[in-house]
């Protein structure tokens, strides 16, 4: 969360409400030890030590995860097409 934009979950209902698609593209490594899907989190529950994949609790519902440049127009098309057979 970035305490200059507040809760993320706020933006979100907002487009959803308002028919706007947020789909976060996050350009990763390419090498799979490099990884976003990679990235680990650390709580402390009840005072227990819990660690889970960082994107579990990512904050935006859509998003993809794109490691070859040249794939976003396609990437970019079938994610559009998707959300417009969701919506209709």
């Amino acid at each position: 969360r970035s305490p200059a934009w507040g809760d993320p979950q706020q933006w979100v209902r907002r487009a959803t409400e308002n028919h706007i698609l947020l789909c976060f593209v996050i350009i990763d490594a390419a090498a799979a030890k490099d990884s976003i899907l990679e990235l680990q989190s650390v709580s402390y529950p009840n005072g227990r030590l819990t660690i889970s994949k960082w994107i579990d609790s990512f904050p935006f519902p859509y998003y993809i995860v794109l490691r070859d440049m040249q794939s976003l127009p396609q990437v970019l098309s079938d994610a559009l097409r998707q959300w417009f057979e969701s919506t209709s």
